[in-house]
């Protein structure tokens, strides 16, 4: 029996962040990232406010999701609602992390590292010869 140890395989077991944010804007049709942050929350899923935020500007870099209205929140900052675009609900995209999408680099074993360069590293730290 062989194990496939991918990052693309254990997103699948784990749930893609992409999947489940889809599907939170499927079921209620418009959303902020707060709302999101507390459903994330609610699911037992270790995510932070900061990063939902990342996600939706991920998102909208992608053109899966637009803004739509914006509404006047507790705090000084105004809520900024959001949906899918028309059309891209079943967009193949949604099936990993956005950030990786359009950061290859940003995933686990991303960047290669060979002995003796610098790609990826400040070159005082290579290693010299």
């Amino acid at each position: 029996m062989t194990v496939d140890n991918t990052n693309e395989t254990k997103a699948r077991k784990a749930g893609s962040i992409g999947r489940l944010v889809r599907d939170l804007f499927v079921r209620e049709g418009e959303l902020c990232p707060a709302g999101a942050y507390r459903s994330l929350k609610n699911k037992a899923r270790k995510t932070s406010y900061p990063a939902v935020l990342r996600l939706f500007y991920d998102l909208r870099q992608l053109s899966l999701i637009e803004f739509t209205r914006s509404e006047r929140g507790c705090t000084p900052i105004d809520r900024r609602y959001h949906r899918i675009v028309p059309g891209k609900e079943n967009d193949p995209r949604w099936q990993s992390n956005p950030h990786h999408l359009l950061y290859p680099d940003s995933a686990i074993g991303g960047l290669n590292y060979r002995e003796g360069t610098s790609r990826g590293r400040d070159s005082k730290y290579a290693k010299r010869n």
